[in-house]
């Protein structure tokens, strides 16, 4: 026969440890976050640098990974919920960043560099709601 104190205890320890199971995650998330936020921001300024040098390549590979960098910070917002303008302007940097990408293959180098100014101005604004979490 088992004691009711046992199984309240081994409850107990179960949901201790799922707690911290889902805090570990979530700061494992957070870090990412920020780790993405960062290689964001040099991206934007090695792209404007870049596209300043007329060095189509090297600018859309800054393009290539701040949109995938973009990619995750979406799903990440749309996973933390209550982060609409977030995800939102996730978005927009995402799209921002194929603009760009777009606009370099075409040899359109002052519409790359407008697509890049939009994506240094798009974090700023974020910043001022989401950073630091």
């Amino acid at each position: 026969m088992r004691s009711p104190v046992r199984a309240w205890l081994r409850l107990l320890v179960v949901a201790v440890f799922v707690a911290l199971l889902s805090f570990a995650a979530l700061a494992q998330n957070i870090l990412d976050f920020d780790d993405w936020m960062q290689r964001i921001d040099d991206g934007s300024q090695d792209l404007q640098r870049h596209i300043a040098a007329r060095d189509a390549q090297a600018a859309s590979a800054a393009a290539r990974e701040i949109e995938e960098l973009y990619g995750l910070m979406e799903k990440f917002f749309e996973k933390r919920g209550d982060a609409a303008e977030a995800v939102r302007s996730s978005r927009e940097g995402l799209e921002f960043a194929r603009k760009a990408q777009r606009e370099l293959a075409a040899g359109r180098f002052g519409n790359a560099r407008r697509s890049a100014l939009a994506i240094a101005h798009g974090c700023r604004d974020c910043h001022f709601n989401y950073k630091p979490l």
